[in-house]
């Protein structure tokens, strides 16, 4: 009895409180290519979509059995990666999707995701007999992907890229990065690093980066640095940041989508969204918008 006691209690204490923000987990890119148009996703899947009126609006309640580690955009469709599954989103909700009998999967972010278990890796945006299509079987398993124009993947045995043809080993740089960005950048000790050449993008004195993502020209990240949160591109070996709005300075920062039009958008962990338009930074939360209680008798109870 006690220990029933304890376990409700628990749970009760560590509900969300009536009326609290939402939390953000990650943010996706839109299909269609316009920052303005992320996805922002909670830590469960709950699913965040601009209205077009300054806000971010969960409008159904779907979510994922496990929590958000990666989201991305396979062909027109929206994927995570939760607990091991892959899953992707339609009108709705989420559905899982069958990659292997046994095993937790790893997924590439950004557009293009591509995901594997063990040593194979499966397209996110083809399949066959209703299932995502067999692509290659790596030269070890996989740990974690950058998903691109070509691919490449983390290994125990380090770096390898896939052109579609065969594997060829990445000798320049570490052995080991802490997330790919792509299919030729990785965060590595805070910073960019090109793992074609070995190579680091020069960034300010006193910046580090925690999160990167595939923008058009090269990848988009965001760090912290003296004067708080800043905005980081890179295109080529020109390097361009931009500081964030001093009223987010402190926030952690889940996602940064950026788009051919120069626009971008981060997402915050504590529900708030920055929108970079024209030059100009606009600042977004994400709310509930759920449907009520359908009217008539409550389900069923058993005695």
């Amino acid at each position: 009895m006690r220990r029933a006691l304890a376990l409700v209690l628990g749970l009760l204490s560590s509900a969300s409180p009536a009326g609290a923000a939402p939390v953000l987990a990650a943010l996706a890119p839109s299909p269609g290519g316009d920052a303005r148009e992320a996805l922002a996703i909670g830590p469960a899947g709950e699913v965040y979509r601009p209205d077009g009126k300054g806000a971010w609006v969960r409008a159904l309640p779907v979510s994922t059995a496990g929590e958000i580690v990666d989201v991305g955009t396979a062909g027109e469709a929206v994927v995570a990666l939760a607990n091991g599954t892959v899953y992707r989103l339609a009108a709705n909700g989420w559905s899982a999707l069958r990659l292997v009998q046994k095993g937790k999967a790893v997924m590439s972010s950004g557009s293009r995701a591509v995901a594997a278990v063990g040593r194979q890796l499966f397209a996110l945006d083809r399949t066959v007999n209703g299932e995502p299509a067999k692509l290659a079987l790596a030269p070890a398993t996989v740990q974690a992907i950058g998903g691109g124009a070509v691919m490449v993947i983390a290994t125990e045995r380090g770096l390898y890229r896939y052109d579609g043809r065969g594997f060829k080993q990445v000798t320049r740089g570490p052995r080991r990065v802490d997330r790919l960005v792509g299919d030729r950048w990785a965060l590595h000790e805070g910073g960019l690093l090109d793992v074609s050449t070995g190579t680091r993008a020069r960034l300010p004195d006193g910046v580090t980066l925690s999160v990167a993502s595939v923008g058009p020209d090269g990848p988009v990240a965001v760090g912290s640095g003296p004067d708080g949160l800043v905005l980081v591109t890179v295109k080529g070996k020109k390097v361009d940041t931009v500081p964030l709005p001093g009223s987010l300075r402190g926030a952690v920062v889940v996602g940064v989508v950026a788009d051919k039009a120069g626009r971008a958008t981060v997402a915050l962990r504590n529900g708030r969204l920055a929108i970079r338009d024209g030059g100009t930074w606009l600042e977004a939360t994400a709310r509930d918008a759920l449907p009520g209680p359908r009217p008539g008798a409550p389900p069923a109870r058993l005695p």
